[in-house]
């Protein structure tokens, strides 16, 4: 069982980059180009950097939005 954050507030106070889980979501939420998905999660997230050949849906990554 996975639990989803929501980490809009660390994404408002942004001094550093934010390390991401794939079901991480927040406010800021943007669909990726191109894709028909519509879950607000970073998985499906424009600004979620994943290695999107890995796998693995329990990998870390990185969010990349910016004011």
């Amino acid at each position: 069982m996975s639990i989803s954050t929501d980490r809009t507030h660390e994404i408002e106070q942004r001094l550093k980059a934010i390390s991401i889980d794939t079901q991480d979501g927040c406010s800021f939420w943007k669909r990726r180009e191109g894709s028909m998905v519509q879950i607000r999660q970073c998985w499906y997230c424009a600004y979620g950097q994943f290695d999107r050949e890995n796998p693995d849906v329990r990998q870390k990554g990185l969010c990349k939005f910016k004011r």
